[in-house]
């Protein structure tokens, strides 16, 4: 590009900064001709500038004069003010040496004044030990001269200015003082200890106590009290405080020295002798008056004695320890015996009351503490006493029913009762005399809920289906729960032991029977008869039974406390120290039968093989005594025993049940042998069920053999009555049970039943009343009548071997619809015979007149 070009825009940008506006001139490359040019054009405008610049300072020559002028000044200013800047700097450097040199001097009184203050407190201090110490040694000037008193005061003093040490404790200086002071509150307590056991002298193997009256001397010549006495040492063991210590051990001196000898009594039945003698108190001697009147006066002897010879600040901290164990062993050896059990004995414990009281009065007129236990031991002599008598109660009774059983005895149990005409001539066996007795239950019908209809004969009344329930009727073990009846009779009733008619209210007796059927009950022999209403008349019945002695034993002592408590509550007893407990004493019947429900079991069935049934009886006897006796007392009588009767009753219903239960048990083992008689007539299951049946039998005489005496005769019959029923019951159950029954089975079933049959000779008796009327005696079958089901077994060995046509005429002729529900019969008629239209035409039979 010409340089003509580039030029001027070289020069633009120079001058005035500013680019080309054209690409290429920016763009072009600067050549050797471009240069020379470019330098030529630099210098002419160089030349021009100068030209300019001349030109303007020839006409502002004057204004720059003075702008030198001014920038000299300036100049003179800056190196004035660098001056004074260095002045500033050397005395800013001066000031700063300054204050570290005042910091150090600040430093230095600081260390000056906390040595001043460590000087003065260290002064202080050592006129604080020195002052300690000095206190320490004029302490121990007046314990060594015998000034206790002062002793006492300086070593406190001591005390508290050694406390006052707070920053030295664990110093060598406050340890040396501690231990000073320490060494001498020892050598003081060991002094006045020693002073102490001078004046109060225990010696042990003698029994005897010393306290010195007078003062004892000093033992340091020259001292300041010459005599000691023992209000001093009672002073110093105060300030010392070993007071209330030594006063325990006092205690526990004379506690074992006086008060042990005196109230205990030896083997040889003597006890120590109380001996008073100026300022001696001796229990050496022996003497064998162990009255309680010399007990009390003895023990004011030796309470006077005290009270006499000790200071009282010693007296009445003595009492709060020794009379409380006094009190304490007073009761243990003495006042415990002393209750009586016999109301007799009132008087003489009366006495010992009255000492108590005394000797509590004596304690306090000299104003010693501790008698609240004497005190309140007064206050609670009834319930001590009826505490006793309660314990000895019980433990009477407990004894007695173990060591009663040795002895049994047979009672005889009489009851007189209205019965219906037909009752009575059923009782008697069909029209014997009222000397029958031994048969008196004989018509006795199930209870209302066994029988089949209330119309029906008696032999109606016993049914399969109730056979397990009315094996207890006889005893209504069934009423333990004391749920109602039928006829709206209670548990209660239903358990009378006579067991009369719906309407009577009689008392247990030890052998329970079953209910008067509402309807009159037929003869044994007239089954099919109905009887009129028949007229009442009185019956007595007896019967005889074996009990222990325990009932009488345990009457005889319920019977001691009820007559206790009525003295007691009598106008010659009003004022007894225990009169108010004799409201208490009867409560105590309650817990003497409770004791005896709950230790017969035990006792009964351990030591006797017959236990449970003498339980029955001696409890059921022991409920008719009491309920006798009872019924005796006047009628503001406060004695109630209704509940505790009950409660006998029911003991006693429990243990015949429990024996019940048992007997059933063993008799159902003994036929699970059968087998259920499954293959009766196949070996070696023939075998197993003949022996189950023989062994089943002669469990059954073996009971009654074991029960024979022990129950009466009705009694014996009915439970024996209700175990067969459970036998009977458990193979008709059995055998209905087996389906399809084959001819042979049907024989060997028939003699197996023979074999059970042959139980009933356990029920045949001899007609008393017409041995003794007609001159011979006539025997009489009463298994159906203690058996109910005993007749339902007898027709189902029948069924077994009889044809159709006999099992239909029993069924509309004879009595075996009473026995036997239809679907019953049909059940065995199905399995007994094959299918055929003799057999159909017998099943509709039956089944159109089941009843």
């Amino acid at each position: 590009m010409a340089a003509d070009v580039l030029t001027p825009a070289i020069l633009q940008y120079i001058d005035h900064n500013a680019y080309p506006d054209s690409e290429d001139v920016s763009s072009a490359d600067l050549g050797t001709d471009a240069l020379s040019s470019l330098l030529q054009a630099l210098h002419n405008a160089q030349s021009e500038v100068e030209q300019e610049v001349k030109a303007l300072s020839q006409n502002t020559a004057p204004d720059i004069d003075t702008w030198i002028t001014r920038a000299k000044d300036l100049q003179a200013d800056i190196l004035r003010s660098r001056e004074t800047a260095r002045q500033i700097v050397a005395e800013h450097e001066a000031g700063r040496d300054l204050r570290a040199r005042g910091e150090e001097a600040g430093r230095k009184v600081q260390l000056l004044e906390k040595e001043v203050a460590f000087e003065e407190t260290l002064a202080g201090t050592l006129e604080h030990v020195a002052y300690a110490s000095d206190v320490l040694d004029a302490a121990q000037e007046h314990a060594v001269i015998g000034n206790v008193k002062d002793a006492l005061q300086e070593l406190e003093e001591a005390d508290a200015s050694i406390a006052g040490l707070d920053g030295l404790r664990d110093t060598r200086a406050c340890g040396l003082l501690q231990t000073r002071a320490a060494q001498l509150r020892e050598s003081l307590c060991e002094t006045t200890t020693e002073f102490w056991n001078g004046f109060v002298q225990v010696h042990y193997d003698e029994r005897t106590i010393i306290i010195a009256k007078r003062g004892m001397p000093a033992r340091v010549e020259g001292a300041v009290v010459p005599e000691i006495n023992f209000e001093l040492m009672v002073t110093a063991a105060q300030g010392l405080g070993i007071f209330e210590s030594l006063v325990q051990k006092m205690s526990k001196d004379i506690e074992r020295t006086i008060f042990k000898p005196r109230l205990m009594v030896d083997d040889e039945g003597q006890v120590a002798k109380v001996v008073v003698s100026k300022h001696e108190l001796s229990c050496a001697q022996r003497q064998i008056d162990t009255s309680y009147s010399t007990l009390f006066v003895d023990l004011q002897h030796i309470v006077d004695f005290f009270v006499s010879h000790l200071p009282i600040e010693v007296g009445v901290l003595l009492s709060q320890t020794l009379v409380p164990v006094l009190s304490l062993r007073l009761e243990e050896y003495w006042l415990e015996p002393a209750v009586p059990l016999d109301i007799k004995e009132m008087p003489a414990f009366q006495d010992t009351l009255a000492h108590i009281s005394q000797l509590a009065d004596r304690i306090e007129r000299h104003g010693w503490r501790g008698t609240k236990q004497l005190r309140t031991w007064v206050q609670n002599a009834p319930r001590t006493w009826l505490t006793k008598r309660r314990e000895a109660v019980l433990g009477d009774v407990r004894n007695l029913v173990f060591a009663g059983l040795r002895e049994t005895k047979v009672v005889e149990r009489v009851e007189t009762q209205m019965v219906s005409k037909g009752d009575h001539q059923a009782l008697q066996g069909g029209g014997g005399g009222e000397e029958g007795e031994d048969e008196w239950d004989t018509a006795w019908d199930e209870p209302e809920e066994e029988q089949k209809s209330a119309t029906q004969p008696a032999q109606q009344s016993s049914r399969a289906s109730a056979a397990e329930d009315d094996e207890g009727s006889a005893w209504d073990t069934d009423d333990l729960d004391e749920k109602r009846s039928g006829d709206g009779t209670n548990g209660d009733e239903e358990g009378d032991a006579w067991g009369w008619g719906d309407e009577a209210q009689t008392p247990a007796s030890p052998v329970a029977t079953k209910k008067t059927p509402p309807h009159p009950a037929p003869s044994a022999k007239s089954n099919n008869d109905r009887a009129a209403q028949p007229k009442e008349r009185e019956m007595t019945l007896r019967e005889t039974f074996t009990v222990t002695s325990v009932p009488d034993g345990v009457l005889a002592i319920i019977q001691q406390i009820i007559s206790n408590a009525q003295t007691l509550s009598g106008p010659s007893a009003a004022n007894s120290p225990i009169a108010p407990a004799a409201t208490g004493l009867y409560t105590i019947p309650t817990l003497a039968l409770a004791i005896y429900r709950a230790t017969a079991p035990t006792a009964y069935t351990t030591k006797l093989p017959t236990g449970n049934l003498l339980i029955y009886n001696d409890a059921s006897h022991l409920a008719s005594l009491l309920r006798e006796w009872q019924a005796s007392q006047p009628p503001a009588s406060r004695l109630r025993l209704d509940n505790d009767v009950k409660a006998l009753e029911t003991f006693a219903k429990r243990a015949y049940s429990a024996e019940m239960e048992s007997q059933r048990t063993i008799l159902r083992d003994l036929l699970d042998g059968a087998q259920g008689f499954g293959s009766v007539t196949v070996e070696p299951f023939k075998g197993e069920c003949e022996s189950a049946m023989s062994l089943t039998v002669d469990r059954l005489w073996e009971v009654q053999k074991q029960w024979k005496g022990i129950l009466s005769e009705g009694a014996l019959l009915q439970t024996l009555g209700s175990l067969l029923s459970t036998i009977t019951s458990t193979i008709i159950t059995n055998i209905e049970d087996l389906g399809d029954i084959g001819e042979a089975d049907s024989h060997q079933l028939r003699l197996l039943m023979d074999k059970v049959s042959s139980a009933k000779d356990i029920f045949v008796r001899a007609e008393e009343g017409k041995s003794s009327t007609s001159g011979g005696g006539e025997e009489m079958d009463m298994t159906f009548i203690y058996c109910p089901n005993w007749l339902k077994f007898q027709y189902l060995a029948e069924i077994l071997e009889s044809s159709l046509v006999d099992i239909r005429y029993l069924w509309n002729e004879g009595e075996l619809s009473l026995e036997f529900e239809a679907e019953e019969v049909v059940e065995l008629i199905e399995g007994l015979f094959a299918d055929s239209e003799m057999r159909r035409r017998a099943v509709q039979e039956i089944r159109r007149s089941g009843r």
